[in-house]
């Protein structure tokens, strides 16, 4: 004799109502299939990234430690996860590929060909396919990587970013001071270290000057401005562009022989004094509150100005009540130990939430006719 199985008559009541109330209910209705579905846009993620050489710096490597921290999580959250290099040229085959399939590009390219400043031709790629992809479009990333052209741009649109010296300028009276040499087209602090900090008081220390920024036509001398360090993180929502925490770089401890700067060591030499003694602070007294508020107008008006998406940080000094703008980053690493994850952990957002809003918010129209 086959045992017969029978659902208690409460439990059939129960479910046959609320089918009916589902049935009839559209916000109901609506509101399960966004949850069972995650509201998910594209179901699989391809992160585009530069190829990186197996015996490249840390600097180099951090890409890929970011892409699999992310692939991580996504792969939590339900989605298809792959990962696609971009080796010494554009690559036409992928982009035809990724053109043809439902997906969203997470753009991590930080270089292409070797060089910072042409990152922005994968997002002209994209665009011009009508690729989905993430973070800022080409624009946005071509004023941003060249230090000089987002200085310009920063300048005629009167907003406060340091002076600078090319090896074109002509010396006068009003140039003394103290400069930083830096490569106009790289980010991450590369070739930035204590040494790279001149003091210029006469015409034979500007001459010293020219003579360093002659070696490399890629070279330029900005004013060093003492005093303090903010990173401002920033991420396109739907009711608008969200500050997250200010965040002040603390120089701890600095030696009065060491200049108090953000060098290659702080970001990437984790035995160095100045990667320990750098502290991510985002705490500020009642006092603080006119020069944040302030930071926050500049930073919205520099969001609209370079045509940020998505997500950015951007870098200030202060020095006493004046506001400098040292750089503005449209592609800023986003690893969990990121200073842009930190600001989003301080504001409340696990990561989970802020890499679903960030795929919420993607680049995925042609903007550019070729």
């Amino acid at each position: 004799m086959v045992a017969q199985f029978s659902l208690p008559k409460k439990f059939v009541v129960c479910c046959y109502a609320f089918y009916i109330f589902y049935l009839y209910n559209r916000n109901v209705r609506s509101i399960l299939i966004q949850y069972y579905t995650k509201a998910k846009d594209y179901m699989e993620i391809v992160f585009v990234h530069q190829f990186i050489h197996e015996n490249a710096p840390a600097d180099e490597r951090d890409v890929l430690e970011q892409r699999d921290e992310l692939a991580e999580i996504f792969i939590q959250m339900g989605y298809t996860i792959s990962s696609r290099s971009m080796q010494s040229q554009i690559d036409l085959i992928l982009l035809q590929e990724l053109a043809n399939k439902d997906c969203i590009v997470f753009n991590l390219c930080e270089s292409l060909f070797g060089r910072d400043d042409l990152l922005f031709l994968v997002p002209f790629m994209l665009e011009h396919y009508n690729i989905p992809f993430t973070g800022s479009g080409s624009m946005a990333l071509a004023l941003s990587c060249h230090k000089l052209e987002s200085k310009s741009l920063m300048i005629n649109n009167f907003i406060p970013t340091p002076k600078y010296i090319t090896s074109s300028t002509p010396y006068s009276n009003n140039i003394n001071g103290t400069y930083i040499i830096k490569p106009y087209n790289t980010h991450a602090s590369m070739h930035i270290t204590q040494d790279s900090v001149i003091r210029v008081h006469s015409k034979h220390d500007f001459d010293l000057l020219l003579d360093r920024l002659k070696t490399s036509h890629a070279l330029f001398a900005e004013e060093y401005i003492d005093g303090r360090e903010f990173n401002i993180s920033l991420m396109q929502t739907d009711e608008g562009v969200l500050i997250l925490p200010h965040a002040e770089i603390i120089f701890e401890n600095y030696p009065p022989n060491m200049y108090k700067i953000v060098d290659y060591d702080a970001k990437w030499a984790h035995d160095s004094f100045a990667y320990e003694h750098t502290i991510r602070n985002f705490y500020f007294p009642e006092d603080d509150s006119p020069l944040l508020n302030e930071i926050d107008r500049l930073s919205l008006k520099v969001w609209e100005l370079f045509s940020l998406n998505g997500y950015a940080r951007i870098d200030y000094r202060i020095r006493g009540n004046e506001i400098f703008i040292l750089e503005v980053n449209a592609n800023p690493c986003i690893s969990i130990y990121s200073g842009f994850m930190a600001a989003v952990k301080q504001y409340g957002l696990s990561f989970q939430d802020a890499l679903d809003i960030i795929l919420k918010h993607p680049i995925k129209t042609n903007k550019i006719n070729i």
